[in-house]
């Protein structure tokens, strides 16, 4: 179960002073009162809606940075990844300091599998804030995707220090943890994101393989249980895996 799982920031704020007339300032008001009606349909999932609001934000205040970045998110939940990059770009332009809008355009960049631009993104972001915990965790699953194993412990490990309650950092630093030949801390990582998460299919699949492979095989077959009666369709993998370990 190696699949990363790559996460995005929501992060609704990156906010810019700007000097400017009276009637500049009150485009500007007008801008801001969209972008919260923006916010408002993108926390309820209304992402189209979303867009539209932020659209017209812009339309008042060509240059608010808020707006761009709202869009962005919105865009980037709705899956269209160049337009969020074009936003977070925009953003940036604006407010070289966001560093949610680096952190959000360097997911957007790995979704399209430009990794080098997406590590550029996060190590920005990081520079910015060093204490945005997602990107630690998006970063740590690009690095293991790539077989850079001890890089990716140690972004883990940022990850479930800035966020402890992070049960897929935990579960994905098992994963990475294996590669190094760690199993003790394999089995804490995937004990400790069951229990945080006890619906999490694939850390009970992943604690199982190992049980198996340790000839405890009541405890594998009670974690393999556990793992298709919450997702049904990880039995395949688990039956290649199984024959692969019995071998």
């Amino acid at each position: 179960m190696g699949k990363s799982i790559f996460s995005m920031l929501s992060l609704i704020g990156c906010l810019v002073g700007f000097v400017s007339t009276t009637k500049a300032e009150t485009a500007e008001a007008t801008a801001a009162s969209y972008v919260e009606m923006g916010n408002n349909f993108a926390r309820h999932g209304e992402h189209k809606l979303a867009i539209g609001a932020y659209t017209v934000a812009l339309d008042y205040s060509a240059d608010y940075a808020p707006a761009f970045f709202g869009r962005g998110v919105a865009q980037q939940k709705m899956g269209n990844l160049p337009s969020a990059i074009d936003d977070f770009t925009r953003t940036i332009a604006l407010a070289p300091n966001c560093a949610e809008a680096y952190a959000n355009r360097g997911y957007a960049f790995s979704m399209q599998r430009e990794s080098g631009k997406a590590m550029r993104d996060w190590d920005d972001a990081l520079r910015i804030n060093p204490k945005l915990a997602t990107v630690f965790y998006n970063r740590g699953n690009l690095r293991l995707e790539q077989g850079d194993i001890t890089a990716a412990v140690a972004d883990f490990d940022k990850a479930v220090e800035l966020d402890p309650r992070n049960a897929v950092a935990y579960n994905n630093r098992g994963i990475a943890k294996l590669g190094i030949g760690d199993i003790d801390g394999a089995i804490a990582d995937f004990s400790r994101a069951i229990r945080l998460n006890p619906d999490n299919p694939e850390a009970f699949a992943n604690l199982g393989l190992l049980r198996l492979q340790q000839g405890q095989e009541a405890e594998a077959e009670r974690n393999f249980a556990r793992s298709v009666a919450l997702r049904p369709s990880v039995r395949g993998f688990l039956d290649r895996r199984i024959a692969e370990i019995k071998q």
